[in-house]
């Protein structure tokens, strides 16, 4: 039973106008979501720009070749010796040379041949001395013998060039 006073309510209509306000939003939409997703249209491709013609290169003169007659070089200057002649003059003067190291006092034990690379500059002067034994040299020796050396002057040799050169010499006499 109902309470008193109660009243009782008829059952409820569906209101039509809110249906369609729904449909019609759900409308706007799906209208809106095509217009988004629709395939653009593509934007037309200018045509390509002509590139003016460059102009027609000058016409090619040709003159008439004119040959000339070879200038001569000069002759170069006769060597004035052959490297392995410089050096047969410079080992005949240094032979000459080496009685003068005789003077250096040989100590027992010291071996009795000597070689010895020398460098002797164009001019003639002695520019380095190394020497080379099969034996430990005393100190006193070496110094005596590469001071002798580098005191030699070979400008009567008359050498074009620098000379290197290496020569054995018998120290006992």
């Amino acid at each position: 039973m109902a309470a008193r006073g109660a009243r009782r309510r008829p059952p409820a209509a569906p209101r039509p106008a809110r249906r369609r306000w729904r449909w019609g939003l759900a409308a706007l939409l799906l209208l809106f979501m095509l217009i988004w997703l629709w395939p653009s249209t593509p934007e037309p491709v200018p045509p390509p720009v002509a590139v003016p013609e460059a102009p027609p290169p000058p016409p090619v003169v040709t003159k008439p070749v004119v040959k000339k007659k070879p200038v001569p070089k000069p002759a170069p200057p006769p060597p004035t010796a052959p490297m392995s002649s410089q050096r047969a003059l410079l080992r005949r003067a240094m032979e000459a040379r080496a009685p003068d190291l005789r003077a250096c006092p040989l100590p027992p034990g010291a071996p009795t041949t000597l070689g010895a690379r020398i460098r002797v500059a164009r001019g003639g002067a002695t520019k380095s001395v190394a020497l080379a034994s099969g034996q430990r040299l005393p100190r006193e020796l070496a110094e005596c013998l590469r001071q002798r050396l580098l005191q030699w002057e070979f400008s009567d040799v008359g050498l074009s060039s620098d000379v290197e050169i290496f020569v054995d010499f018998a120290l006992g006499g």
